[in-house]
């Protein structure tokens, strides 16, 4: 039977509780040199983020321990995990025995969500395909991956975990019109199963607030990014092209009150420049827009 409304996954919004209103979060980057968990999370704490979606390095083979210790060092609770993502896990792929091997390697990472509280795992639907693909592939993709989103619902829900799938940008195999997408998951009907709209890969197919409003009914996480509308630039709200404030007043009018993850990998001395120049302000005011308060 298709799903007239919002999957049930109030367990995947919060490591407690669902809560009644948007909240800020931020990826925590663990395995990377670069970013060191004390400090940049810091940063963005001052930024008014409570929450982290984990995202390790997959060249670190980053442990167990290593990624508590980082939540831990940043002083804020994990909300979810972004899934391993690429050619070898890849949900649509068309040879069955891979499409297979991509779901039981995010079964894994449900486990590996469970193990870090934030039960909650974000899924890239495709791999890249630079040249795009053929109709008859396309068909194809699409019947796997309906296939995967099944199987890894009826997993997540034995273990209490959701899965969200994520819009892409067009060179990508599927995934890319967000229209298409909560279509699909709405007629697949599986539980604990949603979408993570990624507002930047929005941004660089169309128009990231009329997208919002596309999946508002499978919307179960939201990345907040902005760019120049062409590439993937992961740049802070308010410094790109993307209109952050109609943003937030789509995320009100689809009644969101889940996490808006900044998807942004600036530098330490960025951020706290950027904090230091009233940025959790603006962000502030996205905030209120997104829970429906027009004064700041």
């Amino acid at each position: 039977m298709m799903s007239q409304t919002k999957p049930d996954v109030a367990s995947s919004q919060s490591p407690k509780a669902k809560p009644t209103s948007a909240r800020l979060g931020t990826v925590a980057a663990i395995g990377f040199a670069e970013f060191p968990a004390a400090e940049w999370l810091g940063q963005f704490r001052r930024l008014g983020c409570q929450v982290v979606q984990v995202y390790r390095n997959p060249k670190a083979n980053v442990s167990l321990q290593e990624m508590r210790d980082a939540i831990a060092a940043g002083q804020m609770p994990c909300d979810s995990l972004h899934g391993v993502y690429g050619e070898q896990f890849d949900p649509s792929a068309p040879d069955e025995s891979e499409r297979r091997s991509a779901v039981d390697t995010f079964k894994s990472e449900g486990e590996l969500a469970a193990e870090l509280n934030g039960p909650l795992v974000v899924v890239h639907c495709s791999s890249i395909r630079q040249d795009g693909v053929s109709d008859k592939e396309r068909n194809v993709r699409i019947a796997q991956l309906r296939k995967s989103i099944l199987d890894l619902g009826q997993f997540g829900k034995g273990i209490g975990v959701a899965y969200a799938f994520e819009n892409l940008p067009g060179y990508h195999a599927i995934g890319s019109d967000v229209a298409e997408l909560a279509d699909m998951l709405r007629a697949v009907g599986a539980p604990n199963t949603g979408m993570c709209l990624d507002t930047g890969h929005a941004h660089m197919v169309g128009d990231a607030a009329e997208a919002i409003c596309q999946a508002k009914e499978q919307m179960i996480y939201v990345h907040f990014s902005d760019n120049c509308g062409r590439s993937d630039d992961h740049d802070m709200p308010t410094c790109g092209t993307l209109d952050a404030e109609k943003v937030g007043k789509a995320l009100y009018e689809a009644k969101y009150t889940g996490t808006i993850m900044l998807e942004v990998f600036y530098k330490t001395d960025r951020l706290a420049q950027l904090a230091d120049q009233g940025l959790a302000s603006r962000l502030e005011r996205i905030l209120h827009l997104a829970n429906g308060h027009t004064q700041n």
